[in-house]
């Protein structure tokens, strides 16, 4: 009996101390897990904050380059050159910057000399050094084309004289030898167009020179 009773208590002390330290190790088990977490979910949170940076870096001493910048040139404006001269017009252009390009033409209502028409308009906008052709009028073209000249009376010169005369008007001289009673040899006896008669610059005129009286 006596050892019987010293067996059950050897036996509940063991239980006992085995227990105490079953939960004395299950308790230092759960801190150790719950350090574990509480850092894990705290790196978790560090690196989900942290933000990628897309900059490329910058060397030290290296400037940054300046961007390309255009420089704007401003149109100027096309001054109106009707009415005007050639030298007029081609001075107004060089005052603006502009090219000058001179054709010519006939009109009927711009006197001749002037500026009847040009290109781009009055008052347009253009880049400086653009061309800008005017036209200048050599007046009416049926004018140019049908000058008309007065025959004067050659009756009585010498053929050098009269031909002097024909040829300074703009005419052509053609020359006829007959005898006459009234004239001396070598003067105009008579023409082929009466005195004040109009005909069309260069028209040919015949003058007939005394040989003398036979």
């Amino acid at each position: 009996m006596k050892y019987k009773g010293l067996t059950v208590v050897l036996f509940t002390v063991v239980t006992v101390g085995f227990i105490a330290g079953l939960l004395s190790y299950n308790r230092k088990m759960d801190e150790m897990l719950g350090k574990e977490i509480v850092q894990a979910t705290a790196a978790d949170f560090k690196f989900s904050d942290t933000k990628e940076d897309s900059t490329p870096p910058v060397e030290e001493g290296s400037p940054e380059e300046p961007q390309n910048q255009v420089e704007e040139i401003e149109d100027v404006i096309v001054p109106s050159l009707l009415g005007l001269s050639e030298n007029e017009a081609i001075a107004k252009l060089l005052e603006r910057g502009l090219t000058a390009d001179r054709e010519e033409a006939h009109d009927e209502e711009t006197p001749e000399g002037k500026v009847l028409s040009q290109d781009p308009l009055p008052e347009s906008p253009a880049a400086p050094g653009s061309i800008v052709r005017f036209t200048v009028s050599l007046g009416s073209e049926e004018e140019a084309e049908v000058a008309q000249i007065i025959v004067p009376n050659l009756i009585g010169y010498t053929k050098e004289a009269a031909e002097r005369e024909l040829r300074e008007l703009g005419f052509l001289v053609e020359y006829e030898y007959n005898p006459s009673e009234h004239y001396d040899e070598g003067y105009v006896y008579s023409q082929n167009y009466k005195v004040g008669a109009e005909v069309d610059l260069g028209t040919t005129v015949k003058i007939r020179i005394s040989t003398g009286n036979e």
